[in-house]
């Protein structure tokens, strides 16, 4: 087994899924698509369960990454990304729509400076405003949508991150045992997938171009023709442009191009591809090898 692996799953969205924005607290929206540490997430959660790993969960001791798990996963990887599928059953893809309903929170528990004491002194009806306010409650909806979540990495750094040794039957195990993604109500099915070796792929340089369904970093590639913009959060939790191929502004509404977009790789950055699937381009910063 080599090093480098390219990881792919084609999922079945089944009614969309929820992946909070960073620095949310009342008003809870949400990411138009998965943002990388969350496809690192959904790869981790399998491999995590087939390793027998427990879950250790400390923010304050993996930071923004919650648990050690998912903080060796993040270490390992080269890229990850993700795109709607235009290759099978086209006729699924109706995009993804970003929704915020007005909902009511509890937030009585997180008044502080005497600010709950005075609600309750208020009439009934201005206390529950105070106490359980009324917020946006966000959701990706994209019923029945087909996904494709790709995660590029160094198998030998995640494995001697998680002091763990995998064989590669257990790998493809965990790539199709993907079932959620972002929280526990975006439930998934595998409908697709397969591990790519080094052998398997193409490395594109500075410079050269590629055709990709994927959303690519920024200062990674220039697309060819303009297309929609979109923030996600990186690798680093640091919050950066990303391109969506979509034919509609990617903040709020991902609907998928009929072709892959061209991309010309800009300096310091380097695109691998598969070479049965050229469509699942991705690109990243450039390290040697």
């Amino acid at each position: 087994m080599t090093s480098k692996l390219f990881f792919y799953s084609l999922v079945n969205l089944h009614w969309g899924f929820i992946i909070r924005q960073l620095g949310a607290s009342a008003a809870q929206l949400v990411y138009p698509l998965p943002p990388p540490p969350t496809i690192v997430g959904a790869f981790m959660n399998p491999i995590s369960r087939l390793l027998g790993l427990g879950e250790e969960i400390d923010k304050n001791k993996y930071g923004p990454a919650g648990s050690r798990n998912i903080q060796c996963g993040l270490r390992a990887t080269l890229a990850a990304s993700a795109g709607l599928n235009l290759i099978e059953k086209q006729e699924n893809n109706v995009g993804i729509i970003v929704h915020a309903e007005p909902s009511r929170i509890i937030a009585a528990p997180y008044k502080t400076g005497g600010s709950y004491t005075r609600a309750l002194k208020k009439s009934p009806y201005e206390a529950i405003d105070e106490l359980a306010p009324v917020q946006a409650e966000g959701y990706s909806s994209a019923p029945n949508s087909l996904m494709n979540l790709v995660w590029f990495l160094d198998i030998d750094v995640l494995l001697e991150c998680l002091g763990a040794k995998i064989e590669y039957k257990d790998l493809k195990r965990a790539i199709w045992g993907i079932y959620r993604l972002g929280s526990k109500e975006g439930i998934i099915s595998v409908v697709k997938a397969r591990i790519y070796e080094e052998d398997d792929l193409d490395y594109i340089v500075e410079g050269s171009n590629f055709k990709s369904i994927l959303y690519q970093k920024k200062d990674c590639v220039t697309p060819i023709e303009p297309i929609p913009e979109a923030i996600l959060y990186d690798i680093r939790y640091r919050e950066t442009s990303f391109y969506i191929p979509s034919i509609i502004s990617g903040s709020m509404m991902v609907i998928p191009t009929s072709d892959p977009v061209s991309f010309i790789v800009r300096s310091g950055c380097e695109a691998v591809k598969p070479k049965e699937e050229p469509y699942l381009s991705i690109a990243y910063k450039y390290l040697p090898r």
